[in-house]
């Protein structure tokens, strides 16, 4: 591995090295390379760019408590700190769970009858808050109720469930604001705009941060995510903690700036001089009949993309609003090519153009 870029240091038969002595809030090209008897490999090169070094993890929660006790379920909430993009949870010392910002979280499936030690924690790209025990009439600890009693009727009236903690609106990849597409993704992914609040790096702020989105949930391989304006994109693998900061290859397709991911993270448009290269894109026509020679149709919604018409396998969702060469019509769905596989859209959300059949 280089360090300070100037040799090669061999560090043994290890998976990971630690850099020291770096300067704050600076750009680095890390590499790394395979060796053996025979010789080396190819270097690998990630990116990253050092913090500011200044202490800015979020402050501690506060007004922790417990309530709406169960015999299977108990929920905590709590005050927002500050500087803090998100907060975890802990019931008993299984393990910590990040639950995104917000300020209560249900605890489920729990055993009736046992005491549990509910805490929180606020976190950011700089770290981790003090943790803080959730209070329970002025206890840190929040027993169960026994469970209830079942009747020859039914136990439902009895067990009545704690209302729904609210959630996140399914599909929300579908309500993204009009300057955001994203593509090809399945269900179970999510997303959201984010802004400078969330991102929290003076570095990335400092160079102009025109958009940002955070994607979530069931990130799958070759996820495309598009920006109505120019610029240059980076990402902030969420595989990390603190988040690791990487350059993210762009491209324009229909005027945007696009890129690919495979993983959860926020991926942020920032300022550039240069506009990214035009897309080659993938979208060929596939040889067609007669009969749908010059038909193309163009999605006016994000719509799924299947193995087969009408209710085959969903194979992603398609945000593209460009016109796609159509090759054949059946059950009201149109057979296009898209990252590059044939598959079928309904025509329930496209407008046509040419022959298109009846």
């Amino acid at each position: 591995m280089p360090q300070s870029f100037e040799e090669w240091i061999d560090v043994g038969n290890v998976a990971s090295y630690t850099f020291t002595n770096l300067t704050a809030l600076r750009e680095y090209a890390l590499q790394v390379r395979a060796k053996n008897a025979n010789g080396v490999s190819n270097f690998v090169t990630s990116r990253a760019t050092t913090l500011d070094g200044t202490n800015k993890v979020p402050a501690n929660p506060s007004d922790v408590l417990v309530s709406r006790v169960r015999h299977n379920s108990l929920t905590i909430t709590w005050t927002k700190s500050s500087l803090a993009t998100s907060y975890e949870v802990i019931r008993a010392g299984i393990e910590w769970i990040d639950v995104g910002d917000v300020a209560s979280y249900t605890f489920t499936g729990l055993l009736p009858n046992m005491v549990y030690l509910p805490q929180v924690r606020a976190k950011n790209a700089y770290g981790l808050s003090l943790t803080v025990s959730a209070l329970f009439n002025g206890s840190p600890s929040a027993r169960t109720s026994p469970a209830p009693a079942r009747s020859s009727r039914s136990s439902r009236d009895d067990d009545k469930s704690p209302p729904p903690t609210p959630t996140r609106v399914k599909d929300s990849l579908n309500h993204l604001p009009p300057g955001i597409q994203v593509s090809n993704w399945v269900e179970g992914a999510q997303g959201r705009r984010v802004g400078f609040d969330a991102i929290s790096r003076a570095d990335l702020i400092a160079q102009g941060i025109i958009d940002a989105a955070d994607l979530y949930g069931y990130i799958t391989p070759s996820v495309e995510i598009c920006f109505a304006a120019h610029g240059r994109l980076v990402f902030l693998d969420a595989a990390y903690a603190p988040r690791r900061l990487l350059e993210l290859s762009s491209y324009q397709r229909a005027g945007m700036t696009c890129g690919i991911i495979d993983r959860g993270g926020t991926v942020i448009l920032l300022q550039s001089d240069s506009p990214p290269p035009v897309s080659q894109s993938s979208q060929a026509a596939p040889t067609q009949p007669p009969s749908m020679s010059d038909c193309k149709v163009q999605p006016w919604a994000n719509v799924k993309f299947r193995q087969s018409p009408p209710r085959g396998l969903v194979l992603g969702v398609t945000g593209s609003r460009d016109w796609l060469p159509a090759s054949e019509q059946r059950h009201g769905y149109f057979k296009v090519r898209l990252w590059g596989r044939e598959g079928w859209i309904s025509g329930d959300y496209v407008y046509l153009r040419g022959d298109c059949g009846a």
